[in-house]
């Protein structure tokens, strides 16, 4: 009894030393495990080096009100999670409170000076729905630098708004990037989106194609020109370029519009020549693909008008991307209208690298021609879309060489006056160029979710940002059940219905058969 005695105290002596130095190293070394399969509750390394790398104080100011209806509570508690990580990896720089305002005057005052405002919820309390005021913005203040998330609704890209947010008020000089078209101002499409997303990493900026394109703006945005493209505007593009300036140009070659008109015309820009130089091209033809959306169409039908859903192959939906690149490795699906294909067999016999990002779907075809009729209604089969996997966006690399090498620059359009302007033939270093076959991309009214993601990780990858990248493209995985077959459903219903009971009884056969051998083998003794 005395040696058990003393062996039990030796354990618990043993055990609770054990626990005493789990809890210094936990003290001193950080650290979690996050066991859902995107990684959902632990930060990204980009977030890790961002905030480690912070050199002065952060103060984050959480107004969160308790007791809130719904699944703010859970995503209160994801923030404080979260925010305890970012403090952890900051090494002291980054400290963070939770604040309930209350009904204080003075704390409300002071959330609402953060540009967080109150929000009303409906709650369920004494049998009657109430209307209350809270709070879930999160503050951000580095030094005289103050930035806001004025409210959280969910949990999805909260690490991107957080890490992005801290890298804009930390970073002394915010990335320039520049925004360009052709054609009339009437003719240019609203990119109110695009902006909104791209303006909180970027400072963005109108350039005008007619001027030189200034060496301070790091990344250049062509969208959906709809004016050919002038000498003197390819000779601002190409010094651009060439002095070590990214583009990434956004176009369709036909002019088409499904309600104006049923017939698609090329837009004539003036640009394959240019584009060839550096090795890619804009295909002169529009993608019809069997994997598309739906448009609606009206018809008539005896006295009556009927709108109906018609499938489009001109609005294909892509699915097939570049898995190894880190702009579209983990997009699902684009929604894309009248595209166009991108060459990149141009690239290798100039000593330059392509690489495709998006691709159409095994069954596709290019429809080319002064005039592409677009009719919604017409019956197709599969020999209608005989190719596969056409290229709709890619990227090229390469030490370029001036498009004007030979021939010198052109004159200016406006003055016709011959430029005497500095000029170089071919670039210092390696520089790079994305082209995607689609200027609807980036517009209002054609942009979703998985487009504007494109966007933003192309832009972010072309300025040599990527950090960001990883972070913005970590989601909840959705994970739907798989359709099975009818029989398949039967089954399942059936074995869920009587297997936990044949079960039961299978146990109590094995449980009864174990003890009438044990009883059999003690009556042998």
């Amino acid at each position: 009894m005395k040696k058990l005695n003393s062996a039990s105290i030796f354990s618990a002596v043993f055990l609770l030393g054990i626990l005493v130095m789990v809890n210094t190293i936990g003290i001193r070394y950080f650290m979690r495990a996050d066991l859902t399969s995107s990684n959902m509750y632990s930060l990204s390394r980009a977030s890790k080096d961002i905030v480690a790398n912070v050199e002065d104080k952060i103060l984050v100011k959480a107004y969160f009100s308790p007791n809130l209806p719904g699944t703010y509570p859970s995503i209160e508690r994801y923030l404080r999670d979260m925010l305890e990580d970012y403090r952890a990896y900051s090494h002291g720089h980054l400290e963070y409170e939770f604040i309930n305002p209350g009904n204080e005057q003075k704390l409300e005052e002071e959330a609402q000076s953060f540009q967080i405002p109150p929000r009303q919820f409906q709650v369920v309390a004494n049998d009657k729905i109430e209307v209350v005021k809270g709070y879930t913005g999160v503050a951000f203040v580095y030094g005289d630098k103050k930035e806001a998330i004025p409210s959280i609704d969910n949990i999805e890209n909260l690490e991107y708004e957080i890490t992005s947010l801290i890298k804009r008020i930390t970073t002394a000089r915010q990335p320039i990037l520049g925004v360009t078209s052709t054609g009339s101002e009437q003719e240019k499409q609203t990119m109110q989106k695009l902006y909104e997303a791209l303006g909180r990493n970027y400072n963005v900026q109108p350039v005008d194609l007619d001027k030189t394109i200034d060496a301070g703006v790091d990344g250049l945005l062509i969208m959906e020109p709809r004016q050919p493209f002038t000498d003197w505007q390819l000779f601002n593009i190409d010094q651009y370029v060439i002095n070590g300036g990214r583009i990434f140009m956004l176009m369709n070659w036909y002019r088409a519009e499904i309600r104006e008109s049923q017939q698609a015309v090329p837009y004539q820009l003036n640009i394959n020549k240019f584009l060839n130089n550096y090795g890619i091209g804009l295909g002169e033809d529009m993608i019809s693909d069997a994997s598309c959306a739906t448009v609606g169409m009206t018809s008539q039908q005896g006295f009556f008008t009927v709108t109906q859903p018609v499938r489009f192959p001109y609005f294909p939906v892509i699915q097939t991307f570049n898995p190894s690149h880190i702009i579209t490795r983990d997009l699902q699906r684009i929604h894309t209208y009248y595209p166009s294909s991108v060459d990149t067999t141009l690239a290798a016999g100039k000593g330059f690298t392509s690489e495709g990002l998006m691709y159409s779907s095994n069954l596709a075809t290019r429809d080319r021609g002064p005039f592409v009729y677009l009719d919604p209604f017409r019956k197709r089969t599969r020999q209608d879309f005989p190719e596969s996997h056409i290229p709709m966006a890619a990227i090229v690399k390469g030490k370029f060489k001036s498009f004007f090498a030979e021939s010198g620059p052109p004159k200016n359009t406006k003055d016709s006056e011959a430029y005497n302007g500095p000029f170089k033939a071919e670039a210092d270093a390696e520089n790079r160029i994305i082209i995607a076959g689609d200027g609807h991309l980036g517009v209002d009214g054609y942009i979703d979710q998985e487009g504007l993601l494109f966007m933003q990780n192309a832009i972010d990858w072309l300025i040599q940002s990527e950090d960001l990248i990883a972070i913005r493209s970590k989601q909840i995985p959705q994970k739907p059940l798989k359709d099975i077959p009818p029989v398949a459903k039967k089954l399942v219903r059936w074995a869920n219905l009587f297997g936990p009971t044949i079960l039961i009884i299978m146990l109590g056969i094995i449980l009864w058969q174990v003890r009438r051998i044990k009883k059999k083998a003690l009556m042998a003794l």
